[in-house]
């Protein structure tokens, strides 16, 4: 713990040196930028880095002394897992994919869903709007008079479609009527059923 904590303060100090520290050694550019833009706002910059120093150092003196035997406790669970059973490995992977693609299909359902109601609410609203100027066009008797002639054709093609739709079932009925009277058991009428 002291390590990292040591090697965590010393590489924050090397960082707070090499960004205070003049760069015109190392680079033009950067001496620019250092001199230009960070030189004027480096008082405003001193409160930050004294939080972020205090924060690092709340850290390793309260928290991490808390949370490093759940860490290697974990640590340790994990890799005993991983290496003694690959089996669980390999299912975590599997329902990891699993999720992965349940969510994209969703997604893609959400998608479709969304384009095929927006395209009926389009043709809807196309619809609509051009009834709308369809009626101030032809006038308000002449299209009552146009939507009775259309649902007349309508009703009579639906009248029509009856008609041969029971044509057709009362077909097939005797077909079937007839397939169950010449069974195996002789032509008696319903003894195939």
């Amino acid at each position: 713990m002291d390590f990292l904590q040591g090697a965590w303060s010393y590489l924050l100090l090397q960082a707070y040196n090499a960004i205070n520290s003049s760069p015109s050694e190392y680079l033009p550019q950067a001496a620019y930028f250092y001199d230009t833009y960070y030189q004027p706002y480096a008082p405003y910059l001193a409160p930050v880095y004294r939080f972020v120093f205090l924060s690092q150092s709340y850290f390793f003196r309260y928290i991490y002394p808390t949370l490093y035997p759940f860490y290697t406790l974990a640590d340790n669970a994990l890799h005993s897992l991983s290496s003694d059973s690959p089996d669980l490995l390999t299912l975590g992977i599997l329902a990891v994919v699993l999720i992965v693609s349940l969510k994209t299909l969703d997604y893609m359902r959400r998608t479709i869903i969304y384009w095929i109601s927006l395209g009926i609410r389009l043709g809807m609203w196309a619809a609509l709007i051009g009834a709308g100027i369809y009626v101030s066009q032809r006038g308000m008797e002449q299209s009552v008079e146009d939507f009775g002639w259309v649902w007349g054709l309508l009703a009579g093609l639906g009248e029509e479609g009856e008609k041969i739709g029971g044509r057709k079932a009362v077909r097939s009925e005797r077909a079937a009527r007839r397939i169950a009277g010449s069974g195996p058991r002789g032509r008696t009428r319903g003894a195939g059923w």
